[in-house]
């Protein structure tokens, strides 16, 4: 189940998530050579560098779907595929690392997190990297740049923005005033939770400027778009940062005027007007 949630992930990555008290992966690695081992195997596996990648077959992906505990997806890329590919493959794994530092500090659990779900807008799917449910509550995309341009991330922020304001698909009671996708999907009935922050986190690329570089650089444009400070919660952090210190730290730096350079806790974020 968590290999076909996550799409890949290490043996460490699957012992911090699920048997973080075991001292080594012995365990996490017998019981996926079991998995190997069913007929048709459940789980594959790519070798790169000394390291394993592991993925869910099409048998293990059916079983997981056939639990009903799995969010649909639209066009998303296999595990397999993910695996065998390096961008894809160390993309995904960046993603893994911070849903284990999110679980290590109880921020949330990893079965409480979705990985590219679409969701609609007028423009089209919106396809956060990860959407997570906080253990207060609340909800949070998140969105991992590695090698993605600046305008094409400017360009996802604005899809969340149309994303926020996209009209939900049923009509709902007509005795209220009409209410978003967004607001059907994540304020519940009395609109008192706001609409979910959005997280990116910099990971770091060859051939490419530091996360921290990068980070500064995607504020100078973030800010610009209109519906940043206002109508989206946007912060940023870079992968080492939050690895270093925790999900619980002060390591999230909000996008928008008269924010500065200081660092705030997650729960210790703006509310989106």
């Amino acid at each position: 189940m968590t290999l076909a949630q996550l799409r890949l992930a290490t043996p460490c990555q699957l012992k911090a998530l699920l048997l973080s008290h075991q001292q080594g992966t012995d365990h996490v690695r017998r019981a996926l050579r079991n998995l190997v081992d069913e007929s048709p195997a459940l789980v594959g596996r790519t070798h790169r560098a000394r390291q394993s990648y592991w993925y869910c077959t099409p048998a293990g992906l059916a079983e997981a779907a056939a639990s009903g505990e799995l969010a649909p997806t639209v066009g998303r890329t296999t595990g397999r595929r993910a695996a065998g590919k390096t961008g894809l493959r160390e993309h995904g794994l960046a993603l893994v690392d911070t849903i284990v530092v999110f679980h290590r500090a109880e921020v949330a659990d990893h079965a409480d997190w979705q990985v590219e779900v679409a969701r609609p807008t007028p423009a089209g799917n919106l396809v956060p990297d990860g959407v997570v449910l906080l253990a207060d509550g609340s909800s949070a995309f998140l969105e991992i740049d590695r090698t993605m341009s600046y305008a094409r991330l400017v360009a996802k922020l604005e899809r969340y923005d149309a994303y926020r304001n996209a009209p939900a698909a049923s009509c709902g009671n007509a005795a209220r005033a009409p209410r978003s996708h967004g607001q059907e999907t994540y304020a519940g009935p009395s609109l008192e939770r706001p609409f979910p922050a959005v997280l990116f986190v910099f990971a770091p690329a060859p051939r490419r400027a530091a996360p921290a570089t990068r980070e500064t650089a995607f504020h100078e444009r973030a800010r610009r778009v209109g519906s940043v400070n206002y109508r989206l919660t946007v912060a940023t952090t870079t992968l080492p940062l939050l690895t270093r210190d925790g999900a619980c730290a002060p390591v999230w730096r909000v996008v928008g005027n008269g924010h500065g350079e200081e660092r705030r806790a997650l729960v210790a974020l703006p509310k989106a007007r």
